[in-house]
C-alpha cells in the first residue's frame, strides 16, 4: 500500500511536523530520523506496519507500506491516517460526503435486482445525469499518480480515488449503455460471452458472478468491468456501483479466471459492508464537483442482512495482566477512540467498546483490544524482567509419539514429506481404515478440481510422490509422513485421525522390513509392536506380501489384548497401475493414535556390539504356501536357542524369492542371510560351520524344505 503523506495529512486534525513526529518517537522510545518521511515510517514499522521504501521527502514523500492480510482497513489513506492521529494523539477528521440531491427519485432512472445474494450481500447504486467527461483536475491527477495509477478521465478517476481513500472499490456505468437501464447480479451461464475492459479471462461459469443488465454480462462481481458499458466521452447519465463481495467467492473467482485487479486485492481480504453507502455518497460528491450533472435522489441499495453491533468488554486487571504493563484507563479510552471505537459503557474497572464496522473481522475478542492498546501504547514498556509466567504446555500422548516416530524414520534412512490433505478425485481411495466414500468439498469452496477430496489413507498421497521422483528419474524413493487422514462418519462431522505413513522402493518386503525395524527401535523405547502376516489383506496390498501390525495391550484372564494397528506390504497391482510405477513399491500405514497408548517401559541401552559378525546365507525351496514371515518366526526363534546367534541380529536378512520350472510346481526358492557373533570373542570358522549345520537342519526337516544348488 502506497501512502502519500500529503495525502494522509489531510486527515488529521493537526499540522504532520518533524516536532510532533519526534516526540511521538521520544514517547515510545524510537529514536528518531533526521528527515520527516524516515521519522514517519519508524513509527508506523513500530506499530506493525513495515515500511519498505520512501521514495521522495517531506510531506511530498511517499511511503511503501506492508499490510497484513487482517488489516484491509489500511489499505486505504483514511485508515492510515487513524493510525497515524493514534500514535500522534490528534484526532482524525472524515472526508466530506455531503451531497445535494434532485427531486427526481433514482429508482425512476434505473432499477436493481440481486439474485447473487450469498456472493453479493449488498449493492448499492445512484444515478448522476448531465455529466461532462473530460481530464480530471490537477490534484487528482496527481493524487492517483502517486499511486501508481494513470489518469483517464474525471469519472473513472474518481473511483479509483475513493478506492484508495476509503478502501472501497466502486465502478461507474455509462447508464445509456446498459439494456433496460436494469443491473442483475447473478450467476454466470455456462460459457457465457463476456470481453472485459483489457487484458483477456477464462471462460465463465456458473460459479463466477456477473453484474448483468438485462441481456448480458457488464462486469465481473468484484474483479472488473466489461467493455461496451464504460465511461467515455460521450457518457452523460452514470449509475454509479458500490457493492460488498464475498471474500472466499472473489478469491475463487479470481482463481478460475486468472485475473486480479486493485477492486478485487480488496474484495478478497473483505471491505466495510456499513460503510458501501458512505464511499458511494463520497464519490458522488467528488464527481458533481469536477464533472458537474444532477444527483438523483436516494439510494438503490440491496442490504437483505444487515450486521448487528458487537460490544466487546475490556477489563482494565486483565489489560494490564496480559500486557505487562499498567496502563491508565484514560490511556486506554483514548487509543480505542482514535482508532474508531465507541465507548458504550464506562467504569472504574472496565469499558464495554463497540468495535468501528471497518475493524468488525479483526477486533472480536477481549484480547483483540489489548492487542490494540499494547501495539499503540507501545511495547517498548514491558520491562526486562515482569511478573508475567509462561508455562509450556505438556505434549500430548500423539505428539510425543509424532516426534519418536520421526525421528526413528529419519534414523532408518527415510525422508519426511508433507502431502496436501485434499487430494485428487480420481485417485484410487484405498478401504484401509473405511469403506465409506471420502468427503468431497462443496463445488463452490473448490480451488482446483485436483484437490477436492479429503483422504481417507496416507498411501496415495505417497504414491504421488514415487510418480514425481520416478517421472524425474529422481532414483528410489524411500519416504514417510506423518499427517491427518479423515474418516467420514455418516451425516457427523468426519473422525480426524493422524498416521504414519510409509513408501519404500529398495526391495519386495522392504517396507515390511522397516516396520521391523521400527518395531525393535520402538521396543528399546518402551513400546511394543509385532507384525504377522495377514490372512484378508486390504485391497491396497498384494495379497502374498502383506503384514499386519499389531499393539499388544496386555493380558486379560490369559487372553491376549490386541488392537491392528496397521498394515505393511507390497502395492496392490491395481494400485501400482493408476499411479503409472514401473516399480512396485513396498507400502505401509499406522495408526498413530493407537501407537500413542501402546504400553509403555523403561528405555532399554544396548551397545554397539565389539566383535565381527560372520554372514551365512540360505537358499531352501519350500511349498508356495510358506510365507517369509513363518521364516523369520523360525529362524528368529532358532536364534534365540542358539549361543553362538547375537539377539540383536536375530531377525534373518531377506534377499530374493525365486520361481522356475526347475523347482517344480508350488514350490518357491527364498534366500536369505542369517548373523552369528559372539558378544566376549570372535568366532571360528568351525564354530559357525557347526551352528549354522543345525540351524539349516532343523529349517529343512520343519518346512519339508530342501536346499537349492
Amino acid at each position: 500500500m502506497r501512502l502519500p503523506i500529503r495525502w494522509l495529512q489531510e486527515y488529521l486534525d493537526a499540522e504532520l511536523t518533524e516536532r510532533a513526529l519526534n516526540e511521538a518517537c521520544a514517547r515510545r522510545e524510537v529514536r528518531h530520523a533526521d528527515e520527516l518521511a524516515r521519522t514517519l515510517g519508524l513509527l508506523l514499522t513500530f506499530a506493525g506496519f513495515e515500511v519498505e521504501e520512501i521514495r521522495g521527502a517531506g510531506l511530498d514523500a511517499v511511503l511503501e507500506l506492508s499490510v497484513l492480510a487482517n488489516r484491509p482497513d489500511a489499505q486505504g489513506v483514511l485508515g492510515l491516517a487513524r493510525e497515524v492521529a493514534a500514535l500522534l494523539g490528534v484526532g482524525v477528521k472524515e472526508p466530506p460526503c455531503g451531497i445535494d440531491e434532485s427531486p427526481d427519485a433514482v429508482a425512476s432512472f434505473a432499477k436493481v435486482d440481486v439474485e447473487a445474494s450469498a456472493h453479493c450481500p449488498r449493492y448499492t447504486a445512484r444515478v448522476i445525469r448531465g455529466v461532462k467527461v473530460g481530464p480530471s483536475p490537477r490534484w487528482l491527477q496527481e493524487r492517483l499518480e502517486s499511486m501508481g495509477l494513470v489518469p483517464r478521465n474525471n469519472v473513472v478517476d474518481v473511483t479509483n480515488y475513493v478506492l484508495f481513500e476509503l478502501n472501497q472499490p466502486l465502478h461507474a456505468f455509462d447508464l445509456h449503455k446498459l439494456a433496460g437501464r436494469r443491473i442483475v447480479v447473478r450467476a454466470a451461464r455456462a460459457g457465457e460471452a463476456f470481453k472485459p475492459l483489457y487484458g483477456e479471462l477464462s471462460p465463465l461459469t456458473p460459479e463466477t458472478v456477473v453484474i448483468a443488465d438485462a441481456e448480458k454480462p457488464v462486469a465481473i462481481g468484484g474483479i472488473i468491468g466489461g467493455a461496451g458499458s464504460e465511461v467515455d466521452a460521450g457518457t452523460t447519465d452514470l449509475l454509479l456501483e458500490s457493492a460488498y463481495f464475498d471474500p472466499s467467492g472473489t478469491r475463487r473467482s479470481c482463481r478460475r479466471l486468472k485475473a486480479g485487479t486493485d477492486s478485487s486485492y480488496r474484495f478478497e481480504r473483505g471491505v466495510d459492508i456499513e460503510r458501501v453507502d458512505k464511499a458511494s455518497a463520497r464519490a458522488a460528491r467528488l464527481i458533481l464537483e469536477v464533472a458537474g450533472g444532477t444527483l438523483a435522489r436516494g439510494l438503490l441499495d440491496s442490504n437483505p442482512r444487515p450486521r448487528t453491533a458487537r460490544l466487546i468488554t475490556l477489563r482494565f486487571a486483565k489489560l494490564n495482566a496480559l500486557y505487562g504493563v499498567e496502563v491508565p484507563p484514560a490511556e486506554a479510552r483514548r487509543i480505542l477512540l482514535t482508532l474508531g471505537c465507541a465507548v458504550r459503557e464506562e467504569t472504574p474497572a472496565h469499558l464495554v467498546v463497540q468495535p468501528p464496522s471497518w475493524r468488525r473481522g479483526d477486533l472480536e475478542r477481549e484480547v483483540d483490544l489489548i492487542e490494540e492498546v499494547a501495539r499503540l501504547y507501545g511495547y517498548h514498556r514491558i520491562p526486562a524482567e515482569t511478573a508475567l509466567r509462561a508455562r509450556i504446555p505438556q505434549r500430548s500422548p500423539r505428539e510425543v509419539a509424532a516426534g519418536r516416530v520421526r525421528d526413528l524414520c529419519a534414523a532408518l534412512g527415510y525422508f519426511e514429506c508433507w502431502t496436501d490433505t485434499l487430494v485428487d478425485p480420481a485417485w484410487p481411495a484405498p478401504a484401509l481404515w473405511t469403506k465409506d466414500e471420502p468427503l468431497a468439498l462443496d463445488p463452490r469452496s473448490v480451488l482446483s478440481a485436483d484437490h477436492s477430496r479429503l483422504r481417507t489413507s496416507l498411501l496415495p498421497s505417497l504414491l504421488a510422490v514415487c510418480r514425481h521422483n520416478q517421472d524425474r528419474r529422481a532414483g528410489p524413493a524411500r519416504v514417510f509422513e506423518v499427517g491427518k487422514v479423515f474418516l467420514p462418519r455418516g451425516g457427523e462431522p468426519p473422525e480426524e485421525r493422524w498416521n504414519l505413513g510409509l513408501l519404500d522402493q529398495d526391495g519386495l518386503l522392504a517396507a515390511a522390513d522397516a516396520i521391523r525395524r521400527i518395531e525393535e527401535a520402538l521396543e528399546f523405547a518402551g513400546v511394543r509392536l509385532e507384525v504377522r502376516p495377514a490372512e484378508q489383506a486390504p485391497e491396497a496390498f498384494d495379497p502374498a506380501a502383506a503384514c499386519r501390525i499389531v499393539r499388544v495391550r496386555g493380558m486379560d484372564d490369559g487372553e491376549r489384548l490386541e488392537d491392528t494397528i496397521g498394515w505393511a506390504g507390497l502395492a496392490a497391482p491395481a494400485l501400482r497401475a493408476a499411479f503409472d510405477l514401473k516399480q512396485a513399491p513396498a507400502l505401509a500405514e499406522l495408526n498413530l493414535e493407537l501407537l500413542a497408548q501402546a504400553p509403555s517401559g523403561p528405555r532399554r541401552y544396548r551397545p554397539l556390539p565389539q566383535f565381527p559378525e560372520v554372514v551365512r546365507d540360505v537358499a531352501v525351496v519350500v511349498d508356495e504356501a510358506v510365507r517369509w514371515h513363518d521364516l523369520e518366526s523360525f529362524a528368529a526363534e532358532a536364534a534365540r536357542k542358539e549361543p553362538l546367534r547375537d539377539p540383536a541380529a536375530a531377525l534373518p536378512r531377506y534377499l530374493s524369492t525365486y520361481r522356475g520350472k526347475q523347482l517344480g510346481a508350488g514350490r518357491k526358492s527364498v534366500a536369505f542371510s542369517v548373523v552369528y557373533r559372539a558378544s566376549a570373542r570372535t568366532l571360528t570358522d568351525e564354530e559357525v560351520n557347526a551352528a549354522h549345520g543345525r540351524f539349516v537342519e532343523a529349517l529343512l526337516r520343519r518346512f519339508n524344505a530342501t536346499l537349492r544348488q
